[in-house]
């Protein structure tokens, strides 16, 4: 527990850190993902479900990209950039 709450602060530990999400209906939760190499996280993160704007689709796929954020304790966070409600899988 102690490592994961270390993640959510913000540390990075074992290449392995919490990014925010902002926007969408995750808004406000954090991910925790696994830098690359070249210490980036991944360029783009996909949830299902949530409860957006509007009926809520447990099928649609939300979409967020990595954005610097110099505010942010890791330097990063996942910005809402829409999603997609077409479940073929």
């Amino acid at each position: 527990m102690l490592l994961i709450h270390r993640w959510l602060a913000g540390e990075v530990v074992n290449n392995t850190v919490g990014i925010k999400l902002t926007g969408g209906p995750f808004n406000g939760q954090t991910k925790i993902v696994q830098l690359g190499q070249e210490g980036l996280p991944p360029p783009r993160l996909r949830a299902r479900g949530g409860r957006g704007q509007g009926p809520w689709n447990p099928g649609a796929r939300h979409t967020y990209t990595a954005v610097r954020a110099p505010d942010a304790s890791v330097g990063w966070i996942y910005e809402y950039t829409g999603s997609d409600t077409h479940t073929d899988d």
